[in-house]
């Protein structure tokens, strides 16, 4: 229904004198929630004389569709000090909340009154259950609520196996579909929407399925197995299978480009998307951020701006988009346009993602003192960081030698803003004291952790003992790495480096014959001329420009970009 016929009709219903009436107020209350016009909710509540559970149900409902979580909770309370008797609908909507908010607590309260009530065994209910405890990630308990219910069905068997393909449990989903099959129950659409998305591997055989099924047409199931085969690595197969698909909407180029894009895949996640222009088919923020995100990987600073220039005629632009080119325009090394885009945007749209965006930007660019001073504006502007504004910002100070403020800001992310650190921020710590040369500090500090070091870390330490040219501690990180990961090539090359850099070129020499090699790769550069080659001796020419780091990033004020790459190399 239309919003404007919707209102003449509830100003009908105010004059006819029937709007204190439970079940209207009731209809009412579904209309506004869908237009998320939370204050006409509240008023049509307040006008209903006789409040029954499914008018609270309802409201609880719209307050939740509007991610008034916090309030459709309240209800509850509510609906208990006024002595109605909550209803399936009731905890449905409740538990859904409780997702809503990440409130794994809340919600196993709520699950157990649902255990003290008649509605343990309801379906809706338990639905709601298993889905909210699969998004938190507890498989274990949506499999407890699920193997009690004595009856199940098509809709239930759905939420587990879409939940264990989300988290990964990619043959127990498989395993929950022929189990469902084997209890006689008929698969629908929205089963193999959620296999396609948690069948990893098993792509052509779900296929098969959904040709039995008679769905192997519809364009969500299409989509969905592109998804999974791109997702899966097997990037080649989503190309082909792509080809052949009858009716390709722009979700489906946009799946395209998006998974090709994060395959490494770039140069054809572009000719996709020059493809879909021709062809005239809009592409939306998504599309866009996708395909800037390969002009990223290329360094491809014209084709980004060629991007640019479409988004603003098609008017498409978004929190999606404005990310993606503040993005695409640091890690091509333009901050001065990404600078420019970033201040273009209004406070009220800035949000923290594109805070994120420019300061991991400015880290990755060697400007470690003014992705600060950009983090010291956001406090100032009330942003609350997250755990990947504490990655930028502990990055920028290790690459730029701020050691004192990395601890700072180390200790501030933990006990002022309550983030536990990931591995990736333990990591950036370990660099941080082993640019400094402290390696006693960094060891003691990996000995520390809460986490049990992977491989990476050792490798930063193992790097940081090679600059600083400490052989017994190479050694050391050298056992670490082979005990985590033995053909480790990047360790063998640190450990041949080392070796030589002390003069012990016998032991370098066993390195470089007994120690696992990398193949030398293929990487694509853009040449003057726009014209793409292909360099065998990538690894040299990546060499060559690593070891000029320190100098890009202390010495980047003298730089001429005209004459820099002939200095490099």
């Amino acid at each position: 229904m239309e919003r404007e016929t919707g209102e003449q009709i509830h100003g009908f219903i105010v004059k006819t004198g029937v709007d204190s009436c439970p079940f209207v107020g009731t209809s009412l209350l579904d209309f506004y929630a869908q237009f998320e016009e939370v204050e006409s909710m509240e008023k049509v509540f307040e006008g209903v004389l006789y409040v029954d559970i499914a008018l609270y149900n309802a409201l609880i409902g719209g307050y939740s569709k509007n991610r008034f979580d916090e309030v459709a909770l309240g209800c509850l309370n509510k609906i208990n000090y006024i002595g109605l008797r909550p209803n399936e609908g009731t905890f449905s909507s409740v538990v859904d909340a409780c997702t809503e908010l990440k409130s794994l607590s809340i919600g196993a309260m709520v699950h157990g009154l649902v255990e003290k009530t008649n509605f343990r065994q309801h379906l809706v209910v338990n639905n709601a259950l298993i889905d909210m405890y699969m998004k938190f990630g507890t498989v274990g308990d949506a499999c407890k609520v699920f193997y009690t219910m004595s009856v199940r069905n098509t809709i239930v068997y759905n939420t587990m196996i879409f939940g264990h393909g989300q988290n990964s449990y990619f043959d127990e989903a498989m395993v929950l579909y022929n189990n469902m099959r084997h209890e006689g129950l008929r698969s629908d659409l929205a089963t193999f929407i959620a296999l396609a998305s948690s069948c990893a591997g098993n792509e052509w055989s779900i296929l098969a399925h959904a040709i039995r099924y008679g769905f192997s047409t519809d364009v969500m199931v299409e989509n969905a197995i592109l998804a999974s085969l791109l997702g899966s690595g097997s990037s080649k197969d989503g190309m082909e299978f792509f080809k052949k698909l009858d009716a390709k909407t722009v979700v489906s180029w946009t799946t395209i480009i998006s998974g090709l894009a994060n395959t490494g895949f770039d140069l054809d996640s572009v000719n996709h998307f020059k493809t879909m222009h021709c062809l005239g088919i809009r592409s939306n923020g998504f599309t866009f951020s996708s395909v800037l995100k390969s002009c990223s990987n290329l360094a491809d600073i014209n084709l980004g701006r060629s991007i640019h220039s479409a988004i603003v005629k098609c008017g498409t632009r978004c929190a999606f988009t404005s990310c993606a080119l503040i993005d695409m325009y640091t890690k091509c090394g333009t901050l001065d346009e990404s600078y420019r885009l970033f201040d273009t945007i209004d406070s009220d749209g800035k949000n923290l993602v594109h805070w994120n965006a420019m300061i991991a930007g400015l880290s990755r660019n060697g400007y470690g003192s003014e992705a600060l001073e950009l983090y010291a504006e956001m406090m100032r502007q009330n942003i609350v960081p997250n755990c990947v504004t504490f990655v930028s910002l502990l990055s920028a100070c290790s690459r730029c030698g701020l050691l004192e403020a990395g601890l700072r800001l180390f200790d501030e992310m933990r006990y002022k803003f309550g983030i536990w650190p990931s591995i990736e921020h333990f990591a950036c710590m370990v660099d941080l004291y082993g640019r400094a040369g402290l390696l006693d500090q960094a060891l003691d500090f990996i000995n520390s952790m809460p986490l049990n070091p992977d491989s990476s870390i050792w490798i930063i330490f193992f790097g940081a003992c090679n600059i600083h040219g400490n052989l017994e501690l190479a050694k050391f990180a050298m056992k670490k790495v082979t005990g985590v990961e033995a053909n480790n090539y990047q360790a063998n090359v640190l450990m041949c480096n080392i070796f030589s850099k002390s003069g012990k070129w016998g032991d370098a020499q066993k390195a470089r014959m007994y120690g696992p090699v990398k193949e030398p790769g293929l990487s694509w550069v853009m040449g003057e001329s726009r014209s793409n080659f292909e360099h065998r001796n990538s690894v040299i020419v990546v060499v060559r420009l690593h070891k000029c780091r320190d100098f890009v990033y202390y010495r980047r004020c003298e730089m001429n970009t005209s004459n820099f790459v002939d200095r490099v190399m």
